[in-house]
């Protein structure tokens, strides 16, 4: 047991959150099929971080896009 306050951080991904409604509009509907097992481990990380599956998948979508020289303008 701890005596020390709890400390909320917020992580990455809830910042990502926090800030997609900065970009274009959430307009384009994307429908993909998943192994069961990746499916669950994007639901356990979306309840983990307090977003939504969608939300992890666009995050991870974007850190790869990022890594291909995509810019969304989000800084």
């Amino acid at each position: 047991m701890c005596d020390a306050g709890t400390v909320k951080v917020k992580t990455t991904v809830q910042k990502f959150a926090e800030k997609e409604h900065l970009g274009a509009p959430l307009n384009t509907m994307l429908h993909a099929r998943f192994p069961q097992e990746l499916a669950v481990f994007l639901r356990t990380a979306a309840l983990t971080e307090g977003v939504s599956e969608s939300t992890v998948i666009r995050y991870a979508c974007t850190q790869w896009a990022t890594a291909q020289g995509y810019h969304r303008g989000l800084q």
